[in-house]
């Protein structure tokens, strides 16, 4: 296995804060609750969530890394698929939950499966792919051996 290192860990929290502000910021007009907010507290509330997805992506990334042994996580189907299972699971589980609790709710023009919102669903398979292929395949990070 390669060396994980904080460097590359910080490297996907940024990648992975960022596209997933981005992601935010688009989705955000899916939802009853942010397009009653003003613009500070919108902005606010879209850079935690961003952090928050961020972290959950590095988790996951961590999770498949102990399983895998494999810091690349571009170079192993197996250990993709395994992340965007959880990514998927979680996703869905704290959507319904959040959705139930009341902490945000659906503009009409949201797409929902099962109950919950296509794009929550779906951004943190999505950011955590394009957050790896960014990283290890367009910056070319490669974790010195250990």
């Amino acid at each position: 296995m390669r060396q994980l290192s904080t460097v590359l860990v910080l490297k996907l929290a940024a990648v992975a804060f960022f596209l997933n502000f981005f992601w935010e910021v688009l989705h955000s007009r899916l939802y009853e609750t942010t397009l009653a907010m003003g613009p500070a507290a919108l902005g606010n509330l879209l850079t935690l969530q961003s952090l928050k997805d961020a972290g959950w992506i590095v988790l996951f990334y961590l999770i498949t890394l102990a399983i895998f042994r494999n810091t690349d996580i571009t170079r192993n189907r197996a250990q993709l698929a395994v992340f965007i299972l959880l990514a998927l699971m979680f996703s869905f589980v704290d959507e319904r939950i959040s959705i139930e609790l009341g902490r945000w709710a659906y503009a009409p023009a949201m797409p929902t499966v099962f109950g919950a919102g296509l794009t929550p669903f779906l951004e943190l398979a999505v950011t955590g792919l394009v957050t790896f292929l960014v990283v290890f395949v367009i910056f070319r990070e490669a974790p010195r051996a250990g």
